[in-house]
């Protein structure tokens, strides 16, 4: 599995972790830290992590793919 051919889901997964991401900095609330966790603990479990050989590179290219690609729905 190549580090950059990345999942529709894990895709949209890193995308919501950029807006809880923001939201926790903009209201850090229980509720809003509940939600970054929940979010990023989902996107740390994705399946895809386990067929990667580097998951920090791929962590990175995620990142800006998800950035490159548009906002979350």
């Amino acid at each position: 599995m190549s580090d950059t051919d990345f999942p529709a889901d894990l895709l949209e997964l890193q995308r919501r972790w950029f807006v809880a991401e923001a939201a926790l900095a903009a209201d850090p609330t229980d509720q809003t830290r509940t939600a970054f966790t929940a979010v990023g603990a989902e996107l740390h479990a994705h399946p895809y992590w386990a067929g990667t050989e580097n998951r920090h590179k791929a962590q990175m290219k995620l990142k800006q793919a998800a950035r490159d690609t548009g906002p979350a729905a």
